[in-house]
């Protein structure tokens, strides 16, 4: 078993190595990503506009980081920040027409590199690989909510055992 582990942690580490963002010179990975939770979050609002707090809360980002990256795609041109007249500690943040521009050419590019990949593959093998993956993450999810459950009812004795 110690052998798939490390074969798996190897193919895992693979795929985290491969150097996607040379395919986007005009943009980091971080670029794109802020730039994709900006529009799907602002889309997911009612009211359509996201803070740059709440920005940073969704991504998991801390708010300088956030405020760094912001200030590169604003002077870009490809996101559009004003603050809120009535609460100026909020600044609202959109993708521009130039960002959404930009990302569908970027993305554009990526479907076709990963047609390009797809086709030295055969289909079995792209199936077989995405129903694998898929079946891995559920297994993994399920074994991290037993864990971090198991942990909680733990510190709740632990807690009981205390105050007792």
């Amino acid at each position: 078993m110690d052998e798939l582990y490390g074969k798996l942690y190897e193919a895992l580490g693979r795929l985290k190595r491969l150097r996607i963002g040379d395919l986007f010179q005009e943009m980091t990975k971080t670029d794109g990503m802020t730039l994709l939770a900006i529009d799907h979050f602002n889309k997911e609002k009612e009211d359509g506009v996201l803070t740059v707090s709440e920005l940073a809360e969704k991504i998991h980002m801390k708010p300088s980081a956030v405020s760094r990256t912001l200030k590169s795609l604003e002077d870009r041109g490809l996101i559009e920040r004003t603050v809120n007249r009535a609460d100026r500690r909020n600044t609202y943040v959109v993708v521009s027409e130039k960002g959404r521009e930009e990302w569908k050419r970027m993305e554009a590019f990526g479907k076709e590199f990963a047609r390009s990949v797809f086709l030295r593959m055969s289909r079995n093998d792209i199936e077989n690989l995405l129903s694998y993956i898929d079946r891995f993450a559920s297994v993994a999810e399920e074994e991290i909510e037993r864990i971090v459950s198991e942990r909680a009812a733990a510190e709740e004795e632990k807690r009981k055992g205390m105050e007792g």
